[in-house]
């Protein structure tokens, strides 16, 4: 079955926790390692993906931290684990860049590529705020 990775829930965890503070207030990494028990430089890489992405803000220097850089109902579950992971795929021969041997004979790889456009597109209805 589909499974979010540890980062993605890790990331989830980490969203929560910073979204529930308000949008203005700065959360530090450390607090929410320790709250959460996460392993604090898994964390540490996994707050730096969202902020590239741009879902948060991160803050330097004394009494720096991380924020919400848009609202929770802003931010969707597509664009969280896609920032953490990449992009979600069923199969490898659902990327662009793979080679299969029997795609001249499969018979479900289109199938499998809808249901992949399906969960990516319900995955894009779900927002932070949701979760």
């Amino acid at each position: 079955m589909l499974r979010f990775s540890k980062k993605s829930d890790y990331g989830l965890i980490a969203l929560k926790h910073i979204a529930s503070q308000g949008e203005d207030n700065v959360v530090n990494a450390r607090e929410i390692s320790e709250k959460y028990n996460l392993p604090p430089d898994l964390l540490a890489k996994i707050l730096q993906s969202l902020s590239k992405s741009g879902i948060i803000k991160s803050q330097f220097g004394s009494g720096g931290g991380y924020r919400m850089a848009k609202k929770p109902s802003e931010v969707t579950l597509k664009e969280i684990v896609q920032s953490i992971d990449g992009p979600v795929h069923l199969v490898g021969c659902s990327r662009e860049d793979t080679d299969c041997s029997i795609e001249p004979q499969c018979t479900i790889k289109q199938m499998l590529l809808n249901v992949e456009q399906k969960l990516e597109a319900f995955f894009s209805t779900i927002t932070l705020k949701d979760i």
